[in-house]
């Protein structure tokens, strides 16, 4: 009996399926459309759905598979540094929304770029049918070279877009500086790094909202830290229990040295497994006021489970933390230099890791194909006329 309500739940499934499709085939209600406001700083050119988008069904959602190529314009009179999109099947769950944030970028006013959204996301079958499209696809920020910025920031993608451009300018001015200097075999070095075989692996970070257990299970562990000897804000302990692949209950202390107040800390993870191997494990936002010189904890309410790219757990042998940058209470940031970076560690794949930006993976692409001499063209074009750091 079990077995044939099963079946007839699927078939009523495919039927529903059937019917957004027919529905999607529509004018009147779409696949896929992007709505900019008025007086957005980017417009849409183009769009097209790629052959590989489908949707299936996944218990009583339909699941899409989007795969689309945008075509979008910079309508505005300043050139826009990083560019984040909202796309949205529905807003009841997390798999009915996603994001694309495009970093690294330089475009004039006037200039279009292309976007690619490839993502799954879902949408129930009991959500109500809106007017349009089944996915809808939204400005969430722009952010120009003057690092000021446009949007709802429904996301606060403003803030990762602002760490992206920090990290473009640091990185461009030190292969720039490499350059100047006749270092060029120290830039082959810095860029053929990851290009090759020789590139750190990074672990696949996934936070957990589900309530804790009255009492905590796991073995206890210290966090250790890896230092900015120029970071305003300081790790001074920390402590987690360690289950399996998963963190519970991870509190950070740490100390703002600066004389300025803090109003955010993005805290990195890095794990080392039991045969002394470290991976960078993504970071973490957390709202955090900090007072000159206070000291405060940074408790983390889920819990945190890291996987290997292939999705198999990660067998935890320690874990370090490290500050990945600060916001300060004006909108001011920090990020560690590369001078930071090139004292925190002597592990040559963690140091790669830690230095590794979406420029600078930018930038080996245009030396692969334009040689020492199209890098440094490129250089000369972003650094001659850059706006002063925030």
């Amino acid at each position: 009996m079990r077995s044939r309500a099963a079946r007839l739940g699927s078939l009523a499934a495919l039927i529903l399926l059937s019917a957004y499709l027919s529905a999607a085939a529509d004018s009147s209600a779409r696949w896929f459309d992007v709505e900019f406001p008025r007086d957005s700083p980017v417009l849409m050119v183009s769009s097209s759905l790629g052959p590989l988008t489908t949707a299936h069904v996944r218990g009583t959602s339909m699941v899409l598979d989007l795969h689309a190529a945008l075509l979008v314009r910079n309508t505005s009179t300043k050139p826009i540094s990083g560019l984040t999109l909202r796309v949205e099947a529905q807003d009841i769950t997390p798999s009915g929304k996603g994001s694309v944030t495009v970093p690294s970028l330089r475009v004039e006013p006037g200039e279009t770029f292309p976007v690619r959204i490839d993502m799954e996301i879902s949408r129930p079958f009991n959500a109500p049918q809106a007017d349009g499209a089944l996915v809808k696809v939204s400005l969430d920020c722009a952010l120009f070279s003057d690092l000021t910025s446009y949007g709802p920031d429904k996301l606060h993608s403003s803030r990762s877009l602002m760490v992206y451009e920090l990290e473009a300018r640091r990185d461009r001015h030190y292969l720039a500086s490499l350059l100047q200097a006749g270092r060029d075999a120290e830039v082959r070095e810095e860029l053929n790094f990851g290009l090759q075989d020789f590139v750190p692996q990074e672990l696949g970070l996934e936070l957990l909202h589900a309530p804790r257990p009255a009492n905590y299970s796991g073995q206890p562990v210290n966090v250790g830290a890896v230092a900015f000897p120029s970071s305003p804000v300081k790790t001074i302990g920390g402590a987690a229990r360690v289950i399996g692949n998963e963190v519970r209950a991870p509190e950070i202390q740490v100390r703002n040295t600066s004389m300025k107040v803090v109003r955010s800390i993005d805290m990195g993870w890095i794990v080392r497994d039991e045969r002394g191997k470290q991976y960078l494990a993504g970071s973490l936002p957390a709202t955090v006021q900090l007072a000159p010189v206070q000291t405060g904890s940074m408790i983390e309410p889920g819990t945190l489970r890291f996987s290997h790219p292939a999705g198999e757990p990660m067998s935890i042998g320690a874990l370090l933390t490290f500050v990945n940058d600060v916001e300060f209470a004006d909108g001011k940031l920090w990020i560690p230099s590369r001078a930071d970076i090139d004292e925190a560690t002597r592990d040559p794949l963690l140091h790669r890791a830690l230095a590794t930006s979406p420029e600078e993976q930018r930038l080996a692409e245009v030396y692969r194909r334009k040689g020492m001499s199209g890098l440094a063209e490129e250089l000369q074009k972003l650094t001659q006329h850059a706006p002063t750091s925030r």
